[in-house]
């Protein structure tokens, strides 16, 4: 071996072992050392290592291209470069999953990484097959194993899922996602009444089964808590019931563990003077979804001369919403792909006085944030509309109008009422010219449009629909497919017997697929008749499209707010009549407006007159204002 090789050989191992003490800095420089001196796809490889442990991703992704240029068959280089993009370029980072995995199939983190970008695409037998092959090179790794297991929960194969996650726990321990999975896991759809109080008694106790083995769960640092706890109850929520009690407990929980590995995240924030409000938003839905469209107008329309708007978006699509929101603020951190401590990091070092977060429980990245103190004062919204149980949320905001007498009792954290729909929401536009042929459903039939997704439709729906169908003879019932096959199935076979036992067939509930666009959607309130509003879950964007439509809803109110934002709605625009009392009513109402063209007609006519009562609404954002400026200055 040559002198400048032998000193490229000790630049690279000095190297290594400033990176294994966490001294990235001083790693970079022997790296960078060791390929001047004799460049290999080795040395350009570790740098790109050692820069994106920096956070410098630009710099490292052409580390890891000129490794590539040195032997374009580098599987590490590859796989590597797939990590970088796997988030803004899924579809390039699956090119380099290939290219790592054809030269070295040995690499379990890249069959790993394959079977997230195949479960993306909904291939759900190709992401199982990466990951099985991902447990043969790699059996000691509890990430493989609690993979296989999330997959399967994903597919709403619950039972399986739970017995991989239990296998994976009883391996592994220490392992905080086996033990989750294990005890937390629930079905997306519930096969009967009973089903889902057995999986709510069983839910309850797999939060004790948690607690009871908190002390045996092994962490490393902060950003190993972060992503080992990254966890959504979403679907406890669907179940219809009051979950403070047991959202509480899991995050007590949740602080358990990740305070142990990260107490910095858990200090208190003191407020930086300044003379104008530094407001932050943070959130996995800034783009043209139902979290989009109900909160961008706070970003948006808040007063840039009082607050400065710091926005904190952690997916990488990139919408018009999202551009708009991007353009409204004083900072848009584009953070996706980015580690989740360096992005608790950020915001702390940002001094935000007040933290918003849209949607709490609907992705694990948000939730995981939620349970720690980056900001004085912290609030959620009703993007998910239920309380976090995080032990550091400090406010709730919510639509007055559709709380109920007592509702800070439903909520972990202080209650706040804002007016109206609580946000400034532009009427939706109903475009092109709506047929029920582009949706093939027949022109001499009363539509019943129920278009909530399967999972949001508890049990106690199936009767009302059944109802309906045996009193209209000629009524449709017009719904929509899961996502996921298993989920239809399980849906359909339990609709299925409540029409039985009325003696309705099963085809006279007739199922679109899922991938409708939203224009389209519109479309189809447009030429349905009647929109039946769900119980326990109420539309709350899906009656926002049908008053924009001019459809008429009817609604039967529930307990919690999460089941009455339909009632608020039409009772805001003068149609109370729609907002029924019982279940009789219910059907009664909506065979009613179903078979009297002239009635449909009249209510349809209100619903477009009263609209301004509710869209184009800038009180709810000043309330907003208010608040934020309250808060912030206490505290």
């Amino acid at each position: 071996m040559d002198e400048a090789a032998e000193a490229a050989r000790v630049a690279l191992d000095r190297g290594v072992v400033a990176m294994d003490g966490g001294r990235y800095q001083e790693a970079l420089v022997h790296f960078e050392q060791a390929a001047a001196l004799t460049p290999s796809a080795r040395a350009f490889n570790n740098s790109g290592i050692a820069l994106l442990a920096l956070e410098r991703r630009e710099d490292a992704a052409r580390a890891f291209e000129q490794a590539l240029s040195l032997d374009p068959r580098y599987a590490l280089a590859s796989y590597n470069l797939a990590r970088i993009h796997s988030t803004s370029d899924p579809e390039l980072a699956f090119t380099h999953l290939q290219a790592s995995v054809q030269a070295d199939a040995s690499n379990a983190d890249a069959w790993l990484l394959l079977g997230d970008l195949l479960r993306r695409r909904k291939d759900y037998a190709g992401a199982m097959r990466a990951i099985n092959l991902a447990i043969e090179r790699a059996p000691q790794r509890a990430t493989a194993w609690t993979a296989r297991a999330s997959l399967l929960a994903e597919m709403d194969e619950e039972d399986r899922a739970r017995g991989e996650f239990n296998a994976a726990w009883s391996r592994f321990p220490g392992d905080v996602r086996a033990g989750l999975g294990a005890c937390l896991t629930l079905p997306h759809v519930y096969s009967s009444h009973a089903h889902l109080e057995e999986s709510r008694a069983s839910y309850a106790a797999g939060l004790e089964r948690l607690h009871e083995g908190a002390g045996r769960f092994i962490i490393a640092d902060a950003q190993s808590a972060l992503i080992e706890s990254r966890w959504t109850n979403f679907y406890l929520a669907y179940q219809g019931r009051d979950d403070r009690a047991l959202q509480r407990r899991y995050g007590q929980f949740q602080r358990r563990i990740l305070e142990r590995a990260a107490p910095g995240f858990f200090e208190p924030r003191p407020r930086a003077p300044r003379e104008r409000l530094r407001v932050g938003f943070l959130g996995h839905y800034f783009y043209n979804c139902v979290v989009g469209r109900y909160f961008a107008s706070w970003i948006t329309r808040l007063d840039a001369s009082r607050f400065e708007k710091f926005v904190y978006y952690t997916n990488a699509w990139v919408a018009d919403d999202t551009r708009a929101i991007a353009s409204a603020a004083a900072t848009f951190r584009h953070v996706a792909g980015r580690p989740l401590a360096a992005i608790a990091r950020q915001v702390i070092a940002d001094e935000i006085d007040v933290l918003v977060y849209p949607e709490v429980g609907m992705h694990p990245d948000i939730c995981a944030f939620a349970a720690m103190r980056l900001a004085p004062v912290q609030c959620m919204a009703w993007g998910h509309p239920t309380t976090s149980g995080s032990t550091q949320m400090d406010w709730y905001l919510s639509c007055e109008a559709m709380e109920p007498k007592g509702a800070e009792d439903h909520y972990s954290e202080r209650l706040a009422l804002l007016p109206g729909l609580g946000t400034h929401y532009d009427l939706p536009v109903v475009r092109g010219d709506p047929s029920r042929d582009e949706f093939g459903l027949p022109h001499d039939r009363t539509l019943y449009l129920a278009p909530q997704s399967l999972f949001k439709m508890h049990p106690d729906n199936d009767a009302l629909i059944a109802r309906i169908l045996a009193q209209d003879p000629r009524g449709i019932v017009v719904m929509f497919e899961s996502q996921h096959e298993r989920s239809t199935r399980a849906f359909r076979a339990r609709l299925n017997e409540a029409l039985a036992a009325a003696g309705v067939r099963a085809d006279r509930v007739r199922m679109l697929k899922p991938d409708l666009q939203h224009a389209a959607y519109l479309r189809l309130n447009a030429v349905c008749d009647v929109m039946l509003d769900s119980m326990h879950w109420s539309g709350g964007n899906t009656s926002i499209d049908a008053i924009a439509a001019g459809l008429p809803i009817v609604t039967l109110p529930g307990s919690l707010m999460r089941g009455r934002q339909s009632a608020a709605m039409l009772e805001a625009m003068g149609l109370s009549e729609l907002v029924v009392a019982d279940t009789e009513t219910y059907v009664t109402n909506a065979i009613e407006l179903g078979r009297d063209r002239e009635r449909r007609t009249e209510v349809s006519r209100r619903i477009t007159g009263g609209r301004d009562a509710i869209f184009g609404r800038d009180e709810p954002v000043r309330a907003l204002e208010a608040f934020l400026d309250r808060e912030a200055r206490e505290s």
